[in-house]
């Protein structure tokens, strides 16, 4: 079976991810196949516009008409008013498109909307065929509709990262969020503290071009600057600024390393660094970080303690929060909002900081009940490799009890049993408690204002950036942009093919042909790539940690130096090519349910699919940790056809199968949990027949 099916479907409003907020269609007929558009402008009109329908216009040549063409039908778009140099926390970016036999009417309050409306007229149009006709009322359901990209542990350049801006453009996404600095590196380029900046670095001329280049497509770029722990790149280049001496590393994980806050040249070199990020990053927020600040070096420290004692601070954790109350006061002396990771929550916190919730489903209302308003981030860690559904399933506003039950029942998906017991080591984040109530008894509780899926990069380079985000990011995008009502999960992978066909047009993105030139790169044979086809990556910190760390980290003691990966680990394996998430898996699961329900067609086509499987060639056609799995390939596909066949009754078959579907390092045969379902639902007589 093809990676991918192409999708030949005549176009329909139904297929867009996001969907609208409200679309109805006809009567009439709307748009045919050879209509071409010629522009007609009314209201208030901009550079960013006229670049925007240009960008429209190339990606859609056939839509190009003249005045003089005898398909040309209008495309009249009325803007009402302009916004800034880069869109803000709230812009209006509602608009109404209008399509009918004699043309198409966009409109919008905001020239955020008019954006928005070309985007939705090139999904609609991007497939050919007759677009009917309809009305559109849309709009986002959330402001911040973010995408967190950590450059720091792999430095992403910035024709990578203009690249996912066009394609976060495509799925209505507005906050590209850059970590910018961590233990592994430190990517601002300070004029003032020249030695923090590590090779690669970015030129502030790049971020300033890749801030107007955003602004342009209506997205904002949000820099993060995390202190006072993740810091071990900054005591490096300036030890005496911690506690202790500080070791150079390149392995991920908490490190102990952090800001002395006793040390007076600390705040003010953050006062500088954060008014150098104001001068570069126009937009209203900064990011402080905040987050998994070990205090072992705090506490150890006489002089750390000796400054506690002298400001009246009983444990680390307000000395924690005296250093952020600090940072924030600088950061909004420059007329900055400021935004943190959760482990800031402290009654210290003062309420303007907005919380970005991450550790799991209860930090969100950790953050709403003592008034701090929310970007939710929780269950979006893309770097995670779940499937695009699971993610799917979290809304960034469900009830706290609805999103706890959800968490708690990931493990019992066979996708993710293998790291089950990891995951409910996650539970303990739900015993976090803010220390004490806020002053004011009265306060208000806060607001979801948005959310964000994060991609951290310890397992992903440039390279491989593409494939491990976008996969899966265009479901989550329409969990941030549509009504909560809009949960289709049945039609979400339909759609999802849709979008990635849409993404080789309208972002020069082909993600089946970055995954295959990405598995050649790794030495493996064409000659197996239906073997590829139906692996993915182990799930969870399942790569991250190596069996020895995650089973330490379950135990309660984590051993960090036993972590497989570091920094200057190659990227450049199989599993590294590898989309997170099979979808030739889930082709073959649609195989087996049909097979399953007597569908002979269906049963011929599975046939064949296990010839392919039965016909791999041996040892060879590539790296030799994949043949282990091509064994077990080869062995399922003599066992479905021997089912199919009769001459194997399935509860025979299940435990071979079940057996294929484990790991194997840092592989996972995603088709066997589809395949031992199948034979489940066929044991007994029928099934010993092998009828289908």
């Amino acid at each position: 079976m093809e990676r991918h099916r192409r999708v030949t479907a005549e176009p329909s409003p139904n297929d867009m991810l996001p969907s609208p907020r409200n679309l109805q269609t006809g009567p009439g007929a709307g748009l045919a196949p050879a209509a071409g558009l010629v522009p007609e402008i009314s209201g208030c009109w901009s550079p960013r516009l006229a670049a925007a329908l240009e960008r429209f216009f190339v990606m859609m040549p056939g839509r190009r008409m003249s005045a003089v063409d005898s398909a040309r039908v209008p495309l009249h778009i009325d803007c009402a008013a302009l916004g800034g140099a880069v869109p803000q926390l709230g812009a209006d970016e509602n608009y109404r498109i209008e399509i009918s036999a004699v043309g198409v009417r966009l409109s919008a309050a905001e020239e955020w909307g008019v954006l928005h409306g070309l985007t939705t007229l090139f999904h609609l149009l991007v497939r050919g065929g007759v677009v009917p006709a309809m009305r559109i009322d849309d709009g986002p359901r959330f402001s911040w509709r973010g995408l967190m990209i950590d450059v720091a542990r792999h430095f992403m350049p910035v024709s990578a990262l203009t690249r996912t801006v066009d394609a976060m453009a495509l799925f209505k996404l507005n906050v590209l969020h850059l970590h910018l600095t961590d233990d592994q590196g430190f990517r601002f380029p300070s004029w003032s503290f020249p030695r923090l900046a590590q090779d690669p670095c970015y030129t502030r001329e790049e971020l300033e071009m890749l801030v107007a280049y955003a602004g342009q497509r209506g997205i904002r770029v949000l820099p993060e600057l995390d202190v006072p722990g993740h810091t071990c790149s900054w005591l490096q280049a300036y030890p005496g600024w911690g506690s202790a001496d500080p070791q150079p590393t390149r392995r991920f994980g908490v490190h102990r390393e952090c800001l002395d806050p006793s040390n007076p040249e600390i705040l003010p070199a953050i006062e500088t660094l954060l008014g150098e990020l104001a001068e570069v990053f126009p937009d209203e927020f900064v990011h402080f970080g905040g987050d998994e600040v070990h205090p072992e070096w705090w506490t150890a420290s006489e002089r750390v303690r000796a400054y506690m004692d002298d400001h009246g601070l009983a444990d680390v954790d307000e000395l924690h929060a005296e250093f952020n109350r600090r940072v924030t006061a600088m950061a909004l002396d420059l007329g900055k909002r400021v935004i943190g990771w959760d482990e800031v929550l402290h009654p210290r916190l003062p309420p303007s900081v907005v919380v970005q919730s991450w550790r799991g489903a209860t930090a969100r209302n950790r953050a709403l009940d003592t008034g701090h308003d929310c970007v939710v981030s929780a269950n979006y860690y893309l770097d995670l490799c779940f499937p695009a559904d699971v993610h799917y399933r979290f809304d960034p506003e469900a009830p706290e009890s609805e999103l706890v039950h959800l968490e708690d029942t990931l493990g019992q998906d066979p996708r993710l049993a293998h790291v089950a017991a990891g995951m409910a080591w996650t539970r303990q984040w739900r015993d976090v408690t803010v220390a004490q109530k806020s002053a004011e008894p009265e306060t208000a509780r806060g607001s979801v204002i948005g959310a964000e899926a994060c991609l951290w990069s310890e397992l992903v380079d440039a390279e491989t950036l593409d494939v491990r985000l976008w996969t899966r990011l265009p479901a989550l995008a329409e969990r941030f942009w549509s009504p909560s009502a809009r949960r289709n999960e049945d039609d979400l992978y339909r759609r999802l093919n849709v979008s990635l066909e849409a993404l080789k047009v309208g972002a020069d993105m082909d993600l089946f042909a970055i995954s295959r030139r990405l598995l050649r790169r790794a030495g493996l044979q064409v000659a197996w790539d239906p073997l590829a086809a139906v692996l993915e990556p182990v799930k969870w910190y399942g790569r991250l940690l190596g069996e020895e760390a995650m089973a330490a980290r379950i135990a309660g003691r984590e051993m960090p130096q036993s972590r497989p990966y570091d920094a200057d680990t190659p990227l450049n394996r199989v599993v590294d090519g590898l989309f997170p998430e099979s979808l030739a898996a889930r082709q073959i699961a649609r195989l087996c349910e049909r097979t399953a329900a007597a569908d002979p067609t269906a049963a011929a086509r599975l046939r064949a699919q296990a010839e392919t499987w039965r016909g791999l060639p041996g040892n060879g056609a590539g790296p030799a940790e994949l043949d282990e799995l091509a064994r077990r390939l080869k062995l399922l596909g003599t066992l479905v056809i021997d089912v199919l066949d009769g001459r194997v009754a399935p509860e025979s078959a299940v435990p071979a199968v079940l057996a294929a579907g484990q790991p194997h390092g840092e592989y996972l045969l995603a088709v066997a949990d589809p395949v031992s379902r199948w034979l489940a639902s066929r044991q007994g007589p029928a099934g010993a027949r092998g009828d289908v």
